[in-house]
């Protein structure tokens, strides 16, 4: 037996780990590896859009957010233009004028050879199915811009409440400025010296009646969010957002529409009407969320010491 020793067989070698990071001031910093995953663009699906979509009386919120208050107001003025305009057009009509048979003498003094009593007559019926239309608009305005105030500060029952009180300001406000202002502007519509201004005493007559209309929209708006203050900058915006939609609506379907009475308080043709009801809530929403979006919420009282 020989006396040369045998070496130990040498231990496997280890495979390569990375560098462990320190907390220590050396420390040498994230491995190859982790910088190379590090410097790898984020995947777009990844990005934080920092959309917050709970009520806005979180805590620490003092402000609304103004996604939430106008996408509320654009959805329920919307909605309230759309119904009132598919309702509005079963209801078309509903009054009728009693036109007596015209005398063997041939017209009368009235506008465009009527008799004064069939004038009377057409403008009645005119003013009546104007007040029919613009208070169905007005009741919805109120009604669905009171349920969107509510739900924006997640309280369904204010909404409720707000929706019913403005339904009924809005039925008043579009049937009463409906009969105190059209029938002065029936007795200048359609003459034949007027038609050149024709125009501007539309945008004015509807401008008041949608403003009213608009103004108990942004009442109802305002008390479903909560607070007086609010209530009164969604009148201000409402009345507002009703003139200049009147003054779109006249512009607009003078040019689109031209031969289906567009300066009437009800138009002649369905398209026409579908626009002055969209301008109308279009408007009066924008204009009640500009000025109720700025506000701020009422501090927390704080608890008894």
């Amino acid at each position: 037996m020989s006396d040369t020793p045998i070496d130990p067989p040498s231990p496997a070698p280890a495979p390569p780990t990375e560098p462990v990071a320190s907390a220590g001031a050396d420390d040498p910093g994230p491995g190859p590896i982790a910088a190379v995953a590090a410097a790898e663009p984020t995947p777009a699906s990844a990005v934080d859009l920092h959309v917050k979509l709970g009520p806005l009386q979180d805590p620490g919120v003092t402000r609304p957010r103004s996604a939430q208050v106008w996408a509320w107001a654009l959805a329920g003025g919307g909605l309230a233009g759309l119904a009132s305009w598919l309702a509005g057009e079963y209801l078309l009509g509903w009054f009728v004028a009693e036109i007596a048979p015209e005398p063997p003498g041939g017209g009368g003094g009235g506008p465009r050879g009527l008799v004064v009593a069939d004038f009377t007559a057409m403008t009645t019926a005119l003013v009546r199915n104007a007040a029919l239309a613009f208070g169905l608009l007005g009741g919805l305005m109120g009604l669905l811009l009171g349920i969107a105030g509510g739900m924006i500060r997640s309280s369904p029952r204010a909404g409720a409440a707000a929706g019913l009180a403005g339904s009924a300001l809005g039925v008043a406000a579009g049937v009463g400025a409906s009969l105190g202002i059209l029938p002065f502007y029936a007795r200048i519509l359609n003459r034949p010296e007027m038609m050149d201004v024709e125009i501007l005493y539309a945008i004015g007559a509807l401008g008041l009646v949608w403003g009213a209309i608009g103004a108990a929209g942004g009442a109802a708006f305002g008390f479903g969010m909560g607070g007086v203050r609010r209530a009164a900058l969604g009148v201000v915006g409402g009345f507002l957002g009703g003139m200049l939609g009147a003054a779109a609506y006249e512009l607009l379907a003078a040019a689109a529409f031209p031969l289906d009475g567009t300066t009437q308080p009800i138009s002649n043709s369905r398209e026409s009407r579908l626009l002055a009801r969209a301008l109308v809530a279009l408007f009066t929403s924008a204009g009640i969320a500009a000025f109720v979006v700025p506000t701020r919420f009422e501090p927390a009282p704080e608890p008894p010491a």
